[in-house]
């Protein structure tokens, strides 16, 4: 893989994440065209270790879609992390 093969992915984040972010995005750079959802959370994981993704049971959504984290994503695909969410 070389430098020009970098690519963005835009990340919506919700809930507890989106407070410990104060954003309601990130913005991460690849190596490649598309990730599995898998390698994305090992690399959120080592690269914000303060969003406590370890502690956190979340989900992807691909396009508003809850998704199996064997599947691709690519830079143009909606991609957001998804907190359990409690309510009265």
């Amino acid at each position: 893989m070389n430098l020009s093969e970098c690519t963005t992915l835009k990340i919506r984040l919700f809930g507890i994440l989106r407070e410990k972010m104060e954003s309601d995005n990130l913005l991460i750079s690849i190596h490649d065209t598309s990730i599995s959802l898998k390698e994305l959370r090992k690399y959120l994981k080592e690269l914000y270790p303060s969003l406590g993704l370890n502690e956190i049971n979340f989900v992807f959504a691909v396009n508003k879609v809850i998704c199996n984290e064997d599947m691709n994503v690519k830079p143009l695909d909606e991609i957001a992390i998804i907190p359990p969410i409690s309510g009265g």
